[in-house]
This record gives structure tokens, sequence and C-alpha cells, in this order.
């Protein structure tokens, strides 16, 4: 008959330094006790939070107007400070209570307009509204203790920063706030049960964190490629590519030489034969980016991760196959190789994962 063991036995049979042993149990304790709190809220709740709270501030703030309560810049940067403040002070209050979370967040959301529009009409340009968005979205991320508050504030933070090098004659800069934020998604990731050992404390940082840095670089690189709508244009995207894929060779090393003990010679073969394969979109970096999250999903069996990778890979590839100048056969011969490609991966590793539960 099979015995059950409980994680106290596990813990017991590992070997751990007392020091590890204390930091592993305390941070599982911290992890229990934080069950029904609204870091394990369910997504949908999250979404139809953040949904309904920029509806209600957007016909709040229609309100404010229609009624003449704003009619200056001052009173717009005042109330904005105002609603921001009460906001992060409503965020201390009962988790579980759904209602305030929403109210706090809608605050929030309608300070954070209100302030823009004061500071964008006062000063007279995007860039000042960027400088001051980094400001208050750095005090949002420290102050609020809320997971949706800080998630979209690390979200708001880089694109504040976009719109910083957009305003400016050096286009260039976004490929290295696109790499800046590809090494620390790769970073935070890998360094998961570290990272969230040392904030045991503070359960409100590592998630909104993690995921707002994933789904920022996807959606600023999203919107870097398309230049119909910006008059922006960027040129040398390899740079990206590179910076990507050098993030994604660091990942499959922690993944199949740390993790899986798979042989160095065996590795870099591996990596040459990916890059070999993934040249031809050296111009297309959100192909590289996506494969990055894919992975990082997998290594990690985050589905949320998983999902977002290959749902921001289905565009990336539509934005590629569009840019080629190449026949249709050709096309179709790229779109099926990827295919193919995209199965060998999947395959490779789930038979790498299952050898390693087996063992």
């Amino acid at each position: 008959m099979k015995t059950t063991k409980t994680i106290k036995n596990v813990f017991d049979e590992s070997g751990l330094s007392e020091n590890d042993y204390r930091s592993y149990s305390g941070f599982l304790q911290s992890k229990l006790s934080s069950t029904g709190s609204e870091t394990n809220a369910p997504w949908f709740i999250k979404i139809i939070t953040i949904i309904g709270a920029w509806f209600g501030s957007l016909l709040f703030s229609g309100s404010l107007f229609i009624a003449r309560i704003v009619q200056s810049e001052e009173s717009m940067i005042t109330l904005g400070a105002i609603f921001i403040i009460t906001g992060i002070i409503l965020s201390y209050t009962n988790k579980k209570n759904h209602l305030l979370d929403s109210v706090s967040l809608s605050l929030s959301i309608l300070g954070q307009i209100l302030l823009g529009f004061g500071i964008g009409t006062k000063a007279g340009g995007i860039k000042q509204v960027c400088y001051a968005g980094i400001a208050v979205q750095s005090i949002i991320y420290l102050g609020a203790q809320s997971y949706t508050q800080k998630f979209i504030s690390v979200m708001l933070i880089p694109a504040c920063f976009l719109g910083i090098i957009w305003n400016s004659t050096f286009f260039e800069a976004t490929h290295f706030l696109i790499g800046a934020l590809s090494i620390a998604s790769v970073l935070i990731w890998t360094g998961e049960i570290t990272l969230q050992i040392r904030l045991k404390k503070h359960p409100y940082f590592f998630v909104p964190t993690a995921y707002g840095l994933v789904l920022g670089l996807l959606l600023i690189l999203l919107i870097s490629i398309n230049n119909k709508f910006f008059m922006v244009n960027i040129y040398h995207w390899y740079i990206t590519s590179l910076i990507s894929f050098f993030s994604l060779t660091f990942l499959l090393y922690k993944s199949l030489c740390q993790n899986l003990g798979l042989r160095r010679t065996t590795f870099w073969l591996t990596v040459i034969v990916i890059a070999v394969i993934l040249s031809p979109t050296a111009q297309t970096p959100g192909v590289i980016t996506s494969l990055m999250v894919i992975v990082l999903g997998f290594a990690k069996s985050n589905r949320v991760l998983l999902t977002l990778g290959i749902l921001f890979l289905a565009i990336y590839l539509i934005s590629f196959y569009y840019s080629l100048q190449q026949t249709l056969l050709i096309k179709s011969i790229i779109l099926m190789s990827t295919g193919a490609l995209l199965i060998g991966i999947y395959s490779v590793l789930a038979m790498i994962k299952k050898k390693v539960a087996i063992t």
C-alpha cells in the first residue's frame, strides 16, 4: 500500500540545512495562511474588477466634468492626488471584500486620469505627463497593498518610459527598454522560489510584478512593431531579437542544464539549432519573445504564461507572415515549418518533463 507523505516528511527527507529548512517551511506556512486573500482570488474576478474599475472611473470622471466640479488644471491635479491617496488607503482594508477592492481601484484610476489630464493641460506635453506618471506609479506600486494596483503600475511604468522615448529623437532606445523587460521577466521567474521566500512578509509584490512584467513586455512590443497608429519609425529590430534570444538561452540553461542535468555540449548544440531556425525572424522579435514566454510557462507549469505566449505568438506570426515579401508557396512552407517546430519543441519538453517526473 502506498503511504502518504506530509510536507513535513518531505522536508525531513530533503537534507536541507537548518536555515533553508526554516525559510522553506516558513514560506509554505505563509502561503497556506494566505488562502482566500486577494492574491489567490480567481483570475476572472481580477479581470472583472479591473474592467469594472475602468468603466466606473470613466463614468465618474465624465460626471465631474459635466457637473463642472473640475474646471481648471489645478482642481484636476488636486482632486487626482486626493483620489490616488484615498485608493492607496482603501487598499489596506479587508482583502476578502471585493467591493472595497473595486472601489479602491476605481478611485486610483480616476485619480490617475484627472492627474494626467491636469498635468498634460498645464504643461502642454505628453513628456511631462510620462515623467509624472513614472513618479505616481512608483508611489502606487510601493504604497498600495493591492495585487491589482501593483499589477497595473508595473505595466504603466515601462509604458511611460516608452512615451518619453517616443517623444525624443532617439527612437532606437525602444530596443533597450524591451530588452530590459525581457531580461527582468526571465530573472524574476527563474528566481521565483527564492524571491517569494524573501518576500513572504510582503505577498503583494512578487505575483503582480512577475505577471505585469511579462504582459507589459508583450504589449509594449506589440505596440512598438505596429507603426500604423503611431508615427514612430524604429529600425534594427535584430537588437531586440538578440537580447530576447540571450534571455531565452539563459532560461534554457537554467531549465535544461541546472534543473534537468543536460550536458553542456548537447545544450549548446540545441541553442545553435534554435538560433538557425529562428534567424529568419530576426526582424520580428515578437516571435522569439513569445517563444521565451512559452518556455517560461512550460518550465514553471504555469498555464497563464503558456496562454499568453501562445496568444501573442499567433499575433506575431501573422504579422511576420504579412511582412514577408515572398510568394504564397514560400509563406505556406514557412508556416508549416513553424508548426512542425512548435510541435517538436513541445514533444521534446514533454518527454524531458515525464522522464524527470519518473526519476
